[in-house]
């Protein structure tokens, strides 16, 4: 029953961090599980395609990202997919917990979970500082203006709304998903779920503050061509410890998101009724099955290279 707002919950603070977190959320939020194989196996190709959106490349850099891409996505099937599915199977037999759930039980898998994703872009970072470094002026200023207008889409779905509408908005999201994630609710947990939502502490503006900062931040570094250790150390500040780069406003709040979150997910595994938490039983397990093919798939791969 773990849920990540992607607004809220996933900062997005860089190119590679974006593209590289895709790889899981958008597999197993918004695919189905007869897809997911797909998915994973074509994510060299969404990657690539991702970071060209940011700013163009040279024909030079294009290969040296494909041939980064491509070993990393090799890294991640041996190394980072047999994890994913020891968590997701931890996180099957918490959902199929009889009792109530406590906010500490569903803090532990956040945590879990955030320290996969982060062990995950770890390889990344470096290889990612090498071809920022490598940007022209031409380069820099595109990115800019593009991560400038992300963040404005952002805030206009987020921020230019009223604050009831924004709260209507986030209540929906989460009762979309919870009946994607255990089937129908009744009007009764429905309603149950937005009293809960509409009371979360507002993050999104915070996120999206922080996130701009240290966009402004590598892109000075960029501009002033620190060169690939400087850049790899403040990416890694930022992706690894955001709370290191955010305003002691910024981390009470979000601190306070989380918090609130993670009880709020306690309180709504408790609504769930047998026949729903068998529905969230085995749409988990076929994506835990799924994975485990996958894993199987590149180990044979792998033995067969040798």
């Amino acid at each position: 029953m773990l849920t990540f707002s992607r607004n809220e919950q996933l900062e997005q603070p860089v190119v590679m961090k974006k593209s590289l977190s895709i790889i899981l959320v958008f597999a197993l939020f918004n695919c189905g599980c007869s897809t997911i194989g797909l998915v994973y196996r074509n994510a060299d190709w969404y990657l690539q395609h991702k970071i060209d959106d940011y700013t163009t490349f040279t024909s030079r850099q294009k290969e040296t990202i494909r041939k980064d891409i491509t070993d990393y996505m090799l890294w991640h099937r041996k190394v980072a997919l047999p994890e994913y599915i020891i968590f997701l199977q931890n996180l099957n037999e918490v959902a199929q917990y009889d009792g109530q759930l406590k906010a500490e039980e569903i803090a532990l898998l956040r945590a879990h979970l955030m320290n996969l994703y982060r062990k995950s872009v770890i390889p990344a970072i470096r290889p990612a500082a090498q071809m920022l470094s490598s940007l022209d002026s031409r380069q820099i200023q595109e990115l800019g203006r593009n991560l400038a207008k992300e963040n404005k889409k952002q805030k206009q779905e987020e921020l230019d709304v009223s604050h009831d509408e924004y709260l209507d908005k986030r209540a929906d999201k989460t009762i979309t998903f919870l009946e994607w994630l255990a089937g129908n609710l009744s009007d009764e947990q429905k309603q149950q779920v937005r009293e809960m939502s509409r009371h979360l502490p507002v993050a999104s503006n915070h996120f999206i503050q922080h996130r701009e900062t240290n966009q402004a931040r590598l892109l000075a570094l960029l501009n002033d061509h620190a060169g690939a250790d400087k850049i790899e150390a403040f990416m890694s500040s930022w992706i690894l410890t955001p709370e290191a780069t955010r305003t002691s406003q910024q981390q009470r709040v979000i601190q306070s998101f989380e918090t609130s979150s993670d009880a709020m997910i306690a309180q709504i595994h408790g609504l769930l009724t047998a026949r729903q938490k068998e529905h969230m039983r085995k749409l988990i397990s076929a994506y835990i099955k799924d994975m485990q093919s996958l894993a199987t798939d590149t180990h044979a791969a792998s033995g067969a290279t040798r």
